[in-house]
């Protein structure tokens, strides 16, 4: 047993955690799942979350869309022609972090965590190079 241990010890005692978690886990598209499910609620068809640098040299959101058009047509199969900006969000993204619930309570009940500021159509024509939209909602359609 004490063998079995040090083996299990020697093994984990290699194991990194920031390896564990790595740029591509859940982190990396946690904002991206949260922009994408705004984005298709508020959309019909051909729905796509585009991210936005809202702190550097940002375009408008209907750049962004207009940029990514062939991104955006690969991603569906071309099944459309022609893309849009419909609308864009900002994600809060240091937000309080709430307790987990994997129970019927729910601990942390009527606290705020996530905030998102939706800025509908006025955010594809929002500032270049200035914050606002941190993802724009862009649509592809025939």
């Amino acid at each position: 047993m004490a063998t079995y241990w040090c083996i299990c010890v020697a093994i984990l005692g290699c194991l990194d955690i920031s390896s564990a978690i790595d740029m591509y886990g859940l982190s990396y598209n946690y904002f991206d799942e949260m922009a994408q499910n705004y984005c298709a609620a508020k959309g019909e068809g051909w729905v796509l979350s585009i991210r936005r640098d809202c702190f550097g040299l940002a375009p408008t959101c209907n750049d962004i869309c207009t940029s990514a058009k062939i991104d955006i047509l690969n991603a569906i199969d071309n099944q459309a022609t022609e893309v849009a900006c419909f609308d864009g969000i900002f994600i809060k993204k240091g937000h309080k972090q709430l307790l987990p619930n994997p129970y019927q309570s729910q601990p942390d009940a009527e606290k705020a965590s996530l905030v998102f500021y939706g800025y509908g159509s006025g955010g594809c024509t929002w500032a270049p190079n200035h914050c606002g939209p941190n993802y724009c909602c862009c649509t592809a359609f025939k």
